[in-house]
């Protein structure tokens, strides 16, 4: 912080004392303590009801007097959004409480502290946009935080920028060099085999009642699916009239440019106050290579980068397809029953739609996943995994790969024949395949310093348990390794939520 804060007001031509500074900086990350320590853990806030909390922008006021809360609107959102905003409008305030810890804490602390430590969130964000001065800095301390030891290359930054910043002309340019239509095709059909899947589980459980069982499976047929790319990005003027506000000029700096995009997606984010939610709405990069699922709009979305290779290939056998990029479609649809997604109606609403003694059952489901995965501890940490903090996740990955097995099963009964074998590994069978292909896609190292930090603040668990800790609760798994009852890999105590 000291060395950055430094060439930043060299920079900036009031060149600074290196003892003021590093007295500054000593404050502000004590402020910066003071503040984390009133914050809701991130397990803690995986309760999406007590989050949702409704009140009026006039008792957010109240609540923070401090701040100056007409004006601060004003300047956020856009000229035709000030009525909605001036009319008073209903508001969720997740942790209530905290807001009223934070009053304190401001009005407490020096306005001195909080000047620095507003420009140093502001300036630290903007950093890494600036030259390979600011990058050298920026590096050593990721050197040290996780582990990495070259940063990566301009190009690859300036890339990233723009295709998170302009999705969808950056979307476009991908799918038309890179992507082949027909697999879009490809992965509906499996996603349509993943949700009878996922319903024939909840048909044949022991532990929901008939009425919760209905609306699980109403839920998982309104589920929506986004694939591949929305298909206007295919249309240069449907294309060109989605950024018809954004004016970029040749000449504008980088600087500029960012900053001009960050206010263009800013106020097309506000506006969308005014109209109903869009639920068909792809929001994310084609390139991106992850899956997605949104408990507010009941849908997954597929960018055409992860049906690819290694996860999907038309051409890959069926057990390596299911195994791969089928296990990832289970996941994201189990989302949609984790212990967050299950919150949500099939439309998106926050609703418990729950019979009493069925949402028991699954709280103690879940408690099992969570029990689990604490128990497990991560090699050269000395940390456990925060089985609460993981435990959606946990939850999604076992689903999902017990959904898949079942896709991959029903679709070679109804297509009637075996699956072509993989050359270099054909004494291993179709089964064995499957669940090779599904651990390949979590084949990784870390360094220590990231395993730290994502196990700190990582919903998701380590690489390798998301693995072994899947498929121990998975008897399918077990009799296609020959695992004995009883061994690590087949213990007598299965966790089980779907």
């Amino acid at each position: 912080m000291i060395e950055k804060t430094l060439l930043i007001a060299e920079d900036a031509g009031h060149p600074k004392d290196v003892d003021d500074i590093a007295n500054d900086i000593v404050e502000t990350v004590k402020f910066e303590r003071k503040l984390a320590k009133i914050m809701v853990s991130e397990d803690e806030r995986r309760n999406y009801t007590k989050l949702y909390n409704v009140h009026k922008l006039s008792e957010l006021k109240k609540i923070i007097p401090l701040i100056d809360w007409d004006r601060y609107f004003h300047t956020l959102v856009p000229e035709d959004v000030y009525p909605y905003i001036d009319a008073d409008p209903d508001i969720i305030i997740n942790e209530v409480e905290f807001l009223y810890k934070l009053n304190d804490l401001l009005n407490t602390t020096e306005k001195r502290i909080l000047t620095n430590y507003i420009i140093w969130r502001y300036t630290a964000g903007w950093s890494f946009q600036l030259d390979e001065r600011y990058d050298d800095i920026q590096q050593d301390f990721l050197r040290g935080l996780i582990g990495k030891q070259t940063k990566s290359p301009r190009w690859k930054d300036c890339s990233s920028a723009t295709s998170s910043r302009m999705i969808y002309a950056a979307g476009a340019i991908y799918v038309r060099k890179h992507f082949n239509k027909a697999s879009k095709e490809a992965a509906l059909d499996m996603i349509s085999d993943l949700h009878e899947a996922f319903r024939g589980l909840v048909r044949e459980s022991d532990w929901m009642d008939n009425k919760t069982k209905q609306i699980a499976i109403e839920k998982s047929n309104a589920m929506q699916s986004l694939i591949g790319y929305p298909d206007f990005i295919y249309n240069d003027t449907e294309l060109d009239d989605f950024y018809r506000d954004l004016h970029i000029n040749k000449n504008d700096s980088y600087a500029t440019m960012v900053r001009k995009v960050s206010r263009w997606a800013q106020k097309r984010s506000f506006r969308r106050l005014l109209v109903p939610v869009d639920r068909t709405e792809f929001g994310i990069a084609s390139s991106t290579v992850n899956a997605f699922y949104s408990s507010l709009k009941n849908g997954i979305t597929f960018p055409a980068a992860v049906l690819q290779a290694p996860l999907f290939d038309s051409g890959f056998p069926k057990a390596v397809n299911y195994g791969g990029i089928g296990s990832v479609i289970g996941h994201e649809i189990t989302h949609g029953f984790d212990d967050q997604g299950s919150q949500f109606d099939k439309i998106g609403d926050l609703s418990n739609w729950w019979d009493n003694e069925t949402q028991t059952n699954f709280i103690n489901r879940t408690q099992c996943i969570i029990e689990q995965y604490s128990s497990y501890e991560v090699p050269g940490t000395g940390l456990k995994i925060n089985g609460k903090l993981t435990q959606g996740e946990n939850i999604a990955d076992n689903g999902g790969v017990k959904e898949a097995y079942r896709a991959y099963k029903r679709h070679r009964q109804k297509n009637n024949h075996d699956d072509k074998r993989l050359p270099g590994f054909e004494q291993y069978t179709s089964d064995q395949i499957f669940f090779m292909s599904y651990a390949q896609t979590w084949c990784g190292k870390s360094k220590i310093e990231a395993a730290v930090r994502q196990i700190l603040t990582d919903p998701h668990a380590p690489m390798r348990f998301r693995v072994n800790g899947v498929v121990v609760n998975q008897p399918e798994f077990a009799k296609a390794f020959n695992c004995p009852l009883g061994s690590p890999m087949n213990p007598r105590k299965k966790c089980v939520v779907w």
